[in-house]
């Protein structure tokens, strides 16, 4: 024991704040069926937390990350689920983490040792998905002020929102050597396919927004809470 501190040998640590729940553009309709809108939506249960600050319909968050390392908190994989929805597979195209069902846990194996490792899953494992492109944010939102951790939000838009979520994290990094800490917008917004058969679908993007309107309100919500 070192500082007061316990050592837990053996455990995990995750290296992010505690997870407080999950941000989606999705909600279920009057039928049960699940349908897309163009705002956000908090589960789990600090909802009320969120709700509380943003409302019933937001479609834009003042957000910042705990962390420049985006394998933490912008983290793009390949996840391959069976027809039953198990999560079989994910990846980063050269590393796989697979579930065995003769070791009955899951096993890291690479395209050097099995250079068709997604098609053999594809085909030991049918399903009408696929695999799919997945990116995961974990993010701070500071004007909820009254509890400290991350949110989680998941985008499958490989042609719309992942590339631009993706590109803005990376140009902060690239530009400034660093994201943490940094206040950005996550908005949210319909956008219409150019298939025949016309949709709409939600677009999200990230947008750096460092302005002295937003860091002076960050400072006033802490300076309140400090003082409460």
């Amino acid at each position: 024991m070192a500082n007061g501190r316990i050592e837990r040998h053996g455990f995990i640590i995750d290296p992010l704040p505690p997870r407080l729940g999950k941000i989606k553009c999705g909600i279920k309709n009057d039928k049960g069926l699940p349908q897309s809108v163009d705002y956000f939506v908090a589960t789990g249960k600090y909802a009320s937390l969120f709700k509380e600050v943003y409302g019933e319909k937001p479609n834009r968050l003042l957000v910042c990350f705990p962390s420049d390392d985006a394998n933490l908190v912008c983290r793009e994989e390949y996840i391959y689920r069976d027809k039953a929805g198990k999560k079989i597979a994910t990846g980063d195209g050269d590393t796989f983490t697979i579930w065995s069902n003769k070791e009955q846990t899951r096993i890291t194996v690479t395209t050097e040792q099995y250079p068709d490792i997604m098609e053999k899953i594809t085909k030991n494992y049918p399903s009408p998905q696929g695999w799919q492109v997945t990116l995961t944010l974990n993010f701070v939102c500071p004007m909820i002020s009254k509890i400290y951790g991350v949110w989680e939000f998941q985008t499958r838009g490989a042609a719309s929102s992942i590339p631009q979520i993706r590109d803005a994290f990376d140009a902060m990094i690239a530009k400034n050597g660093k994201i943490e800490g940094v206040l950005c917008d996550l908005n949210v917004e319909f956008a219409k396919s150019d298939s025949p058969k016309s949709s709409r679908f939600p677009v999200v993007s990230l947008v750096p927004n460092e302005t002295k309107e937003n860091v002076e309100l960050i400072k006033s919500l802490q300076t309140s809470n400090l003082l409460t």
